[in-house]
């Protein structure tokens, strides 16, 4: 279980310039002033080589924006000893239908909902260091969201 609070940092009125057309701005998600209180809660099991884990959340939103939840889960399973394989799904929804006069821009502000779908492996190069590679999708419901698969790469250092 958890809380976390995000702090309204970010400026909501920050744009940039298309490269492709100079008369075009883009607003940059750099916040939308607001601060969020995210309520998590999580339950993990491992069961030899294999694991899952279940999650819901909840963030309370300021500023006149719609609550939203979010609930998912993942599966990992390990096939010999330096490989693990996982799966996952989780969804972001509102608590009710958002207001559509409230600022709303990809990712940030009024609305935002989407659902997930990845496959991910992370392989130990050494006792310490890993290298980790993602794929995710979205599907169903994708509401202020860019569409598309998301390939992540990364490494991981475990001390």
């Amino acid at each position: 279980m958890g809380l976390a609070v995000e702090a309204p940092l970010g400026n909501p009125n920050e744009f940039g310039i298309s490269r492709d057309d100079p008369s075009t701005f883009l607003r940059l998600p750099t916040g939308d002033g607001e601060w969020n209180v995210w309520s998590r809660a999580a339950l993990s099991h491992s069961a030899g080589p294999a694991y899952f884990t279940l999650s819901i959340g909840y963030n309370k939103r300021t500023g006149g924006f719609t609550d939203q939840y979010t609930y998912g889960g993942q599966v990992g399973y390990q096939p010999f000893t330096k490989l693990w394989l996982t799966a996952q799904a989780r969804t972001l929804d509102n608590v009710r239908p958002p207001d559509l006069t409230q600022f709303s821009t990809i990712g940030l502000g009024e609305g935002v909902a989407y659902s997930t779908a990845g496959l991910g492996a992370s392989y130990s190069l050494t006792k310490n260091l890993s290298a980790t590679a993602d794929w995710a999708v979205g599907f169903g419901k994708l509401r202020n969201v860019y569409s598309g698969s998301q390939y992540t790469f990364g490494v991981a250092w475990e001390w």
